[in-house]
């Protein structure tokens, strides 16, 4: 948003960073001229005063001069504490050291020293960051002299001129290291300097030979990194270098669709670089990433000169061909735009040519005013932090900081985190004793038995008793007891041989939660529920399991007999005759897997043992029993193969997950969801079985798993976000989406 405006065609510098308000020193600029044809020039200094509601600027100084200024900069040489020194090079050749206090009407000479060294326009200037009364100059013929303020007479030269002769457009002082300095050509060549031995140690330049270069800054904090911008239309690019790997750029900025006429990189933030072109845009850019994230409202004029404010980081300033001088700020606001004409003012009405008449006004347009809403940076800027901060610690201790009113100086602040011990309830600060000492000395169960014994309800209490288990030896047993829960009540039960539905859920809950699952299996052989015997079997370890299939083969008839399967054809091929009808056609081969037999190994069919008294087609009944016989069996054991005992726990948790949820679902779009998540749960099934999990996946997954069991679906969906962030996404991007899928539901519909 534009807070100021001068109307003047004029290079520009702004007073350091110290100084206080912030000042603007204006030199007439060369080769230009306004709409008067005026072809004075001076050196002004004017104010920014925000008091002033108005977009003029206060002028508290001028000083005419013999010649027009390329460039001028305002250094912080401060002899005598002074308001530093303003440099300035004319289009004569001549560098002139101004007094700014002498110009504000202090009473002094104003010219301090004068020289004219160089034999061509002096179109570069730029001071010494570390030592300030150290001023380089660029000229033309590859001139570059470096001037100590304190000994103006004789300049001295970074080293022998550069070859072929080139006129200079830019010096730039290294911000890190202080004998570095770096020149550059408007044909894109940049030479850096060594100060110490007085010589160029690397050179750089653009291979497309179409690199003009108008400006060139080094980064404000690394030292060796700099950019180089592009007059040239055919290239209007931002160049970033690294002179670490200086065969190519290190990044390219481009969105200027014309030459870039000038730059000015931030020193309170590096991430915020300036350019004007000569396609009428200021644009600021995040040079780490390229990105453009401000771009000025300005009018349709080149602006061939954009600096930022050292004392104010939010402002700057841009000098356009227009004959105006315009003070921005980047935090964004109301805009009047009007369009001014200043041409009409200048043409004098009265009679030029003798002929006694008065020529009638020009006529043109009437200035519009626009109010528009100007946007702030898309980042906030480095500068913009918090002026204060207060956070309470445990044991009454009151934490506090503040920036210090000079923070927006360069040089670094040392900043102060004060730490005040607060006036609490003595009650509250004698039972933080209490807890430390027990957390120092490691007598928890005493402390929780002491909390139980003062409790003042039984609802605390019981949460005390629950605390103490924790450190107390057969925690599980314990816990079970303080829910209710009797192993040796539980196993009446079992033995009671009750087929009531819900007699039978309630029992055989109470046996998976005391752990008890040879009792669990017992009552679903009971019940006829095989599957979930089987199931809840491999949980409870080999022996169980080898014990649960028997129980089931028993109970089964006209099943697979695995009597005598390792018996030679030829004895298989005499029982057969003996056992099956005349007119019996066997069945294809049977290569599912049955009861664990591997699947490439067809069921013999002189095993299938046909009963008394079979129809005249037992082939069909018998593939019929087969199937059904098959369908009773669980499904990692029919044509795949076995997931492994102790990894069983996971398919049935999620399983019986998926099914919980589509019992409380009542959108179609959630039940959709679920039907694929049954679907999709087959890729971790077929993993387990497998075995093609790394162990750190396997135990996540059970983790995830016990989360799931307690209901604690955000619990699970932490341990999912770690065993993804942790895992190789291939080998788990097929079923961890669809498992956080499931817990959102889950947690949704609180199942």
């Amino acid at each position: 948003m534009r807070v100021k405006e001068i109307l003047r065609t004029a290079t520009q510098a702004w007073s350091p960073a110290a100084q206080h308000p912030a000042r603007l020193a204006l030199g007439t600029a060369a080769q230009q001229l306004d709409a008067s044809f005026n072809t004075s020039s001076a050196l002004e200094i004017f104010e920014v005063d925000f008091a002033d509601t108005s977009l003029d600027m206060k002028l508290r100084g001028t000083l005419p001069t013999s010649n027009r200024f390329h460039s001028l900069i305002w250094v912080a040489f401060d002899p005598e504490g002074s308001s530093g020194r303003l440099i300035g090079g004319s289009e004569s050749g001549s560098v002139t050291v101004f007094s700014p206090d002498a110009i504000l009407g202090v009473g002094e000479d104003a010219v301090i020293g004068q020289s004219h060294k160089h034999t061509g326009p002096v179109r570069a200037l730029d001071y010494n960051r570390f030592q300030s009364n150290l001023v380089a100059s660029g000229a033309s013929d590859s001139e570059i002299y470096i001037w100590d303020l304190n000994n103006f007479s004789n300049p001295m030269t970074p080293g022998t001129k550069a070859q072929p002769a080139e006129d200079v457009s830019v010096v730039a002082w290294n911000s890190q290291v202080q004998h570095i300095l770096a020149s550059a050509n408007p044909s894109g060549k940049a030479i850096v300097w060594d100060l110490r031995k007085n010589e160029p140690i690397i050179k750089i330049s653009d291979h497309s030979n179409r690199m003009h270069c108008s400006g060139m800054l080094w980064h404000p904090d690394v030292a060796t990194q700099l950019v180089l911008a592009s007059e040239d239309d055919r290239l209007p690019v931002i160049q970033m270098w690294d002179l670490r790997f200086a065969t190519s750029p290190l990044k390219v900025l481009e969105s200027h669709t014309r030459g870039i006429l000038s730059i000015s990189w931030s020193q309170a933030d590096p991430e915020l670089l300036l350019s004007s072109g000569k396609d009428n845009r200021i644009l600021c850019w995040n040079p780490n990433t390229g990105e453009v994230i401000y771009e000025l409202p300005t009018a349709n004029q080149w602006c061939f000169d954009v600096q930022w404010c050292p004392r104010n980081p939010a402002l700057l300033s841009a000098a356009s061909f227009d004959g105006r001088i315009s003070v921005y700020s980047v935090m964004g606001g109301r805009l009047q735009q009007q369009q001014h004409s200043t041409i009409s003012a200048s043409f004098d009405t009265s009679d030029p040519f003798g002929t006694g008449q008065t020529l009638p006004p020009l006529q043109v347009p009437q200035p519009s005013e626009e109010t528009v809403i100007v946007p702030p940076l898309k980042k906030p800027p480095k500068w913009v932090r918090r002026p204060v901060g207060a956070s309470f610690a445990f044991g009454g201790k009151l934490v506090t900081f503040e920036n210090p009113t000079a923070a927006a100086q360069q040089q670094p602040i040392a900043r102060q985190v004060q730490v005040s011990q607060v006036t609490t309830e003595t009650e509250f600060l004698q039972r933080s004793a209490e807890l430390q000492a027990a957390l120092q000395s490691g007598s928890f169960t005493s402390f929780c038995h002491d909390k139980i014994r003062s409790a003042p309800s039984d609802a605390e209490q019981d949460i005390w008793r629950f605390l103490t288990v924790n450190f107390e030896d057969e925690a599980r047993v314990k816990f079970l007891r303080l829910l209710g829960f009797s192993k040796d009540e539980l196993q009446r039960k079992v033995s009671d041989q009750t087929t009531a539905l819900s007699t039978f859920r309630f029992i055989h809950y109470q046996a998976l939660l005391v752990g008890n699952f040879e009792g669990a299996v017992d009552l679903c052989l009971n019940d006829g529920r095989y599957a979930e015997a089987i199931l809840l079997s491999i949980s409870g370890g080999e022996e169980l399991l080898k014990k649960t299939q028997q129980h089931y083969l028993q109970r089964q008839t006209n099943s697979v007999s695995m009597d005598g399967w390792n018996d030679p054809p030829a004895v298989r091929a005499g029982q057969r005759k003996k056992k099956l009808p005349e007119n019996y056609t066997p069945p294809a081969p049977i290569t599912a897997p049955v009861m664990g037999f591997p699947a490439e190994a067809p069921v013999p069919q002189d095993r299938i043992q046909v009963p008394p008294g079979a129809p005249q087609e037992p082939s069909k009944q018998v593939r019929g029993h087969q199937a059904k016989s098959l369908q009773q069996l669980p499904a990692e054991h029919v044509g795949q193969k076995e997931i492994p005992a102790e990894h069983m726990i996971l398919k049935t948790t999620f399983s019986s997950l998926v099914q919980r949820c589509q019992l409380a679902a009542a959108d179609p779009q959630t039940k959709r969801k679920l039907d694929d998540a049954s679907k999709r749960l087959e890729s971790l099934y077929d993993k387990l079985r497998d075995q093609a999990l790394s162990p750190s996946i396997l135990g996540g997954l059970h983790e995830i798993s016990r989360c799931v069991s307690a209901r604690n679906y955000q619990q699970g969906l932490e341990v999912h976000t770690q065993v993804v962030s942790s895992s190789n996404f291939s080998e788990i991007s097929a079923f961890m989406p669809v498992l956080k899928v499931l817990m959102t539901i889950a947690n949704k519909l609180a199942v």
